[in-house]
């Protein structure tokens, strides 16, 4: 008995300190809200990772976006699908340059460019005249005003071929090369000394042209009249680079060159240079490039179309287009006969010189190839190309082959060689 009333004594006194402990706890909240309250510290350093994430993201996004495509970069340019874009240079006047990288080797990507620059209707200039031994290797192509120059540098230490897209306007392009040319090229009274030590035959690497054609062509670098080979802005004074394309503009200082050169004595025969106060015949000649008094010269003489005959189709020279074989024969072929070109079909030239791709020729040089054809053994075609069944019309001229082609003018025996040029002396 004395038991029981002892342990309710106690069990009352415990349920009394328990609810005064839970009655002071409520008047003391802060002490339990410290209690189960986080880490302020831990909470800081939380914040400040997720802040610092975030910033990287951040970062990144905006690293991404700026190495997207400037909206002025020509949009039917083709891009390599295995190259990732490493660099992008913006100019003034829609230009910029853009670089990327590419595990591929350069063959792989010159196949593709060849294929998809013609396939989106680019013209191709400059080809790429590709040699694994070669540092760089460049293409040009233009289309809409616009010009991309395309560079393959050779693999480095990370194995990538680095990629480079130089665009500009036709316009502006024209006027670099003007202005890099000018700075690069010798000052005229070297030049002239240039000359005579090509007549002298300076020229060493002559020997790589062909049987055929390395006598008619010693003989026009002793005239004088041949410019050495220029490469990478760099010109070297012995080298002629006879198995090199020409371009459309050299050809052009070289064709009047040689014709006064032989006709130094008959002015009536003469073609006069271009003045720089004319109004250029082509956009893309302006007064400043080096072989505008050349190109203005046989514009104003209508030996080529121009915005002079009122050719809206050709308001472009394209100097540093290469010479194609039908370009030649326009040009050359009215210098020997001295008078208008014949009229000719795609019959006559196949029942002539049994040309089986006459169709493909266009009707100035169909004119011009069936008057060469009159002219016998001193025809260009024959004095160049020898026998041939097919023209190849779009095909790049070598530089011994244009050289070769200024070894006579004349027609139907009334003419004269290199040879006879030099006898005369």
């Amino acid at each position: 008995m004395l038991f029981k009333q002892n342990s309710q004594k106690v069990g009352t006194n415990i349920l009394f300190i328990g609810l005064l402990t839970l009655l002071t706890s409520c008047n003391n909240s802060t002490a339990l809200e410290s209690f189960v309250a986080p880490d302020p510290q831990l909470t800081a350093k939380q914040v400040k990772s997720q802040q610092s994430s975030v910033s990287q993201t951040q970062t990144k996004d905006q690293t991404a976006q700026a190495l997207e495509l400037p909206s002025d970069f020509p949009a039917s340019f083709p891009i390599y699908p295995d190259a990732k874009l490493q660099k992008v240079e913006s100019g003034e006047a829609a230009s910029g340059v853009i670089t990327w990288n590419s595990p591929d080797n350069r063959q792989a990507i010159v196949n593709f460019y060849r294929k998809q620059l013609e396939a989106s209707n680019w013209e191709i200039t400059k080809p790429f005249n590709f040699n694994p031994q070669q540092s760089i290797s460049t293409a040009i192509a233009i289309k809409n005003q616009q010009q991309v120059k395309l560079s393959l540098s050779k693999p480095t230490e990370d194995q990538n071929t680095k990629l480079s897209a130089t665009y500009q306007s036709i316009e502006t392009a024209s006027k670099s090369n003007t202005q890099q040319v000018n700075k690069d090229n010798q000052p005229p009274e070297t030049q002239v000394n240039n000359n005579v030590a090509t007549s002298n035959g300076s020229f060493t690497d002559l020997n790589e042209v062909p049987d055929q054609l390395r006598q008619p062509l010693k003989s026009v670098a002793a005239l004088g009249i041949l410019t050495p080979y220029q490469g990478q802005n760099k010109t070297d004074v012995s080298k002629f680079a006879p198995n090199q394309v020409i371009t459309r503009g050299e050809y052009a200082n070289w064709l009047i060159t040689a014709n006064n050169r032989y006709y130094q004595d008959n002015s009536s025969k003469k073609i006069y240079l271009g003045s720089k106060n004319s109004q250029p015949a082509f956009s893309d000649v302006k007064a400043n490039n080096p072989n505008f008094g050349a190109i203005q010269g046989l514009a104003e003489t209508g030996l080529v179309p121009s915005a002079l005959t009122e050719d809206s189709n050709n308001l472009l020279f394209r100097p540093d287009a290469p010479l194609t074989r039908e370009d030649l024969v326009s040009w050359k072929v009215p210098l020997d006969t001295r008078s208008s070109l014949p009229q000719a079909s795609i019959k006559a030239l196949e029942e002539s010189w049994g040309f089986q791709d006459a169709a493909e020729i266009n009707s100035t040089a169909l004119r011009a190839l069936y008057a060469d054809f009159q002219n016998g053994d001193r025809s260009n075609v024959r004095r160049i190309f020898g026998y041939t069944t097919i023209f190849q019309p779009k095909k790049p001229v070598t530089r011994a082959e244009a050289a070769v082609s200024l070894w006579y003018f004349g027609y139907q025996g009334d003419g004269i060689t290199a040879r006879e040029l030099l006898n005369a002396k």
